[in-house]
């Protein structure tokens, strides 16, 4: 039998952070999805599971293959992983993940990446190319739901993009919005920690929706009008964030339709709002590529449903393949 052998990269989550911003993700990332409005990208259906006696454990599988004339190269890969809440108790990490990526000429495996970092810098980036569209260029207030992992770097990413002066953040865990507090305020931001979510959101520009939660945690008639919200929670069935009238009241842009329908915010509206599809103004890549307008009033309220796409991943982990080549970065196996 003829064995196939291929030389593989291999790239740690330590070795990521050191090699990439947040300001070049948020710019491979609008890339990534105005390729997506332009034909260049193909999303492979999302595959999902939930583990049985795990505590609602959540694995998943989520790929692409990304033709980008000119800018970030082929890139064809996978990512493989999901959510284990009860990490928690084990004071261990509740999500992990990694990237596969293949070459699109041979089908040879040529690198494996972790990909928390990347996940978590992706997903952040996509809320930030999102409210350079949508939120109000002078908005400064901003109210965050949740204080995890995604509410850090959700802020660090929106900060790059517009004038973030005051936060306001509510979280379930009191001395996890208090310590969320801390972080802002020693980056010199003004920041409080509410007793309620609807404290939080009632004088907010933008709105950070950053939780697990399978239940409302904003409300419509909390939020005022000229409001950008995104909302990056739900990326499974059964998971919502958003009270869908306040969905009904906002004009929604998507990162991909066929994912915020059946995974995102939109699920709930689509099943249960009585909301059609063609409520869903725009996909994100469609703004990016001035397909349409994005924000057109200081009044209007705009939601950014994020469910998470396979893109944002294989952009950067493309990029990062190229980096570590060219740095000599990571280690070769050969398998």
């Amino acid at each position: 039998m003829k064995v196939a052998r291929a030389n593989v990269l291999v790239l740690d989550d330590v070795a990521i952070a050191e090699m990439i911003s947040m300001a070049k993700v948020i710019e491979l990332v609008r890339e990534a999805f105005a390729a997506d409005a332009n034909g260049e990208v193909s999303t492979m259906p999302v595959v999902g599971h939930t583990l049985p006696n795990h505590d609602g454990a959540r694995y998943g599988i989520k790929s692409s293959h990304l033709r980008m004339r000119g800018r970030s190269g082929e890139v064809l890969g996978l990512k493989t992983g999901g959510y284990w809440p009860s990490n928690t108790n084990r004071k261990l990490p509740t999500h992990y993940a990694v990237i596969l990526l293949t070459d699109p000429e041979t089908g040879q495996p040529v690198a494996l990446m972790a990909a928390n970092v990347i996940t978590s810098l992706r997903t952040a980036a996509g809320g930030a190319v999102a409210a350079q569209y949508l939120a109000r260029a002078d908005a400064s207030r901003v109210a965050v739901i949740g204080a995890g992992e995604q509410a850090h770097v959700q802020l660090e990413a929106l900060c790059e993009v517009r004038p973030v002066k005051e936060v306001h953040v509510w979280a379930r865990r009191r001395e996890a919005a208090q310590s969320y507090v801390d972080h802002c305020s020693a980056k010199g931001l003004t920041a409080t920690a509410t007793a309620s979510a609807q404290e939080a959101v009632a004088s907010a520009d933008i709105i950070l929706t950053t939780t697990p939660s399978r239940t409302p945690v904003v409300m419509s008639h909390w939020v005022k009008a000229g409001t950008h919200i995104t909302a990056v929670g739900s990326d499974s069935p059964g998971k919502q964030e958003l009270e869908v009238a306040l969905l009904a009241r906002a004009k929604v842009v998507v990162d991909k339709i066929s994912q915020s329908t059946t995974i995102g915010e939109m699920q709930h509206a689509l099943g249960l709002g009585g909301l059609g599809p063609t409520h869903i103004y725009a996909e994100l890549g469609e703004l990016c590529v001035g397909r349409k307008a994005g924000r057109t009033s200081e009044e209007e309220i705009t939601v950014f449903d994020s469910s998470g796409v396979s893109f944002q991943d294989m952009v950067v982990a493309g990029h990062l393949l190229n980096l570590a080549k060219a740095n000599q970065r990571g280690t070769i196996v050969t398998l």
